[in-house]
């Protein structure tokens, strides 16, 4: 026998994002390169499986989360680029029990999904000279781990920690 994936039958994800975006080059120095930048995203998305039997099943479209934020402050001025930037989102479908082909055995207690996050994140350059350009950073600056669940966020599926990450570098160009 041969074994594959049921594909939807329809989906539709419907949207909007806000962006505001605002620099302070109006200030005296040395605030002149202060930024500022915010997004946040709504969507809802669906998809509906036509079985060979003509049942239907809809879930949440995979790997869409219904809101993402984005928040990132910062300076960019001569030598510096610093920016702090927060970034989140809210759980989303990972993975849908459907490898059977068989509405009967797709539930939310066999699907799986990926609980929110929220990540800070700083990342700062100093330009030396034309050349040399020096980089620091901090990934996940609170260490927060990731979530997966079946089906209700009690029922854990598995559990990531990344830790912190932290990176010093350099850039030259010759």
């Amino acid at each position: 026998g041969v074994e594959t994936w049921v594909n939807a039958d329809s989906s539709l994800i419907t949207g909007y994002e806000i962006n505001f975006q605002q620099d302070f080059e109006f200030l005296p120095a040395p605030f002149d390169g202060l930024f500022v930048a915010m997004n946040l995203t709504f969507t809802d998305g669906d998809s509906t499986f036509v079985f060979e039997d003509n049942q239907t099943f809809t879930t949440p479209f995979r790997k869409l989360s219904d809101r993402q934020e984005n928040l990132s402050i910062g300076y960019d001025k001569g030598r510096f680029d610093i920016r702090l930037a927060m970034n989140s989102r809210s759980d989303y479908l990972d993975w849908l029990a459907d490898e059977e082909d068989d509405i009967d055995t797709v539930s939310l207690e066999n699907s799986r999904f990926v609980a929110a996050h929220k990540q800070w994140d700083l990342k700062a350059t100093y330009a030396v000279n034309d050349n040399l350009r020096l980089k620091f950073e901090i990934i996940n600056m609170e260490d927060r781990p990731e979530y997966y669940y079946w089906g209700y966020n009690d029922r854990l599926s598995q559990y990531d920690e990344y830790g912190t990450t932290f990176a010093v570098g350099f850039t030259y160009n010759n």
